[in-house]
């Protein structure tokens, strides 16, 4: 079935549903059924109608004080079953203990989402200050080291596909932006990114492709001085590369 045809189908409802997710993911606080009609562009008695069917179904729960309503970890435990990310946490999650273990260093596994990079786990050396994301974070790709690997690990057709999606959001942005990524992950295999969002940390990120080419995500060390890490920083880059090229040489799915 062509892209054509299957958008030539509607189900109303089941998107404004799938809507309603979307935006109860993506704020902090709990919204309201007005906050979440508001937004929706919706008549509050229709969107309290999916409310209802999605906190049946385990998707909303009502917040601790009773007002307003949050996403439970339902989707996030639909996506963890999905195989090709239990296939990347199932074979990074050893290598990632250990080299957290060895190193004294923090590193997170992290995927790809539309035009967003999306933290998905997280490892940090048994006692010892560390630098960490909280998990099911979210920014734009274009933003962040992890971002930027994954964007230039990506193949054409993907690639395409979430330059227009970025576009949408950022019309600055370009592919020569990239540029001076793709020569230094061609160069070193790492790339070395200042962070946007703390001052004073350079972030060390790899791509994790599989042996048939599927972007799996990125695993990415924020690195600030012996401090955070007992490893220097051309220690860790040497660590990421195993990591990396053991995915690339022994991951099979496709």
């Amino acid at each position: 079935m062509t892209k054509t045809a299957q958008s030539s189908y509607s189900a109303p409802a089941l998107t404004r549903g799938l809507k309603i997710l979307e935006i109860v993911s993506k704020v902090p606080e709990a919204l309201s059924t007005q906050d979440i009609a508001a937004e929706l562009g919706r008549n509050r008695n229709e969107v309290f109608r999916m409310i209802a069917v999605l906190e049946a179904e385990g998707f909303l729960e009502k917040a601790g004080a009773g007002y307003g309503y949050v996403t439970t970890s339902k989707l996030l435990e639909m996506g963890l079953n999905a195989p090709v990310i239990k296939d990347i946490l199932e074979f990074v999650s050893p290598m990632a203990d250990e080299f957290s273990a060895r190193n004294g260093a923090p590193c997170q596994l992290v995927l790809p989402s539309g035009d967003e990079m999306v933290v998905m786990k997280r490892w940090e050396p048994p006692l010892r200050m560390s630098i960490s994301v909280p998990i099911g974070s979210r920014r734009p790709l274009e933003d962040s080291a992890s971002g930027i690997v994954m964007l230039c690990a990506m193949n054409p057709f993907l690639y395409s596909e979430t330059e227009t999606r970025i576009q949408k959001r950022n019309p600055d942005f370009s592919v020569q932006d990239l540029a001076p990524y793709r020569d230094s992950l061609s160069q070193n295999g790492v790339l070395r990114f200042n962070s946007r969002f703390m001052a004073g940390v350079v972030d060390l990120s790899v791509p994790l492709v599989s042996l048939g080419g599927q972007l799996h995500g990125a695993l990415t060390v924020p690195y600030a001085n012996n401090t955070t890490c007992e490893a220097s920083v051309e220690q860790i880059e040497a660590e990421l590369l195993k990591i990396r090229n053991s995915i690339a040489t022994s991951m099979l799915r496709a």
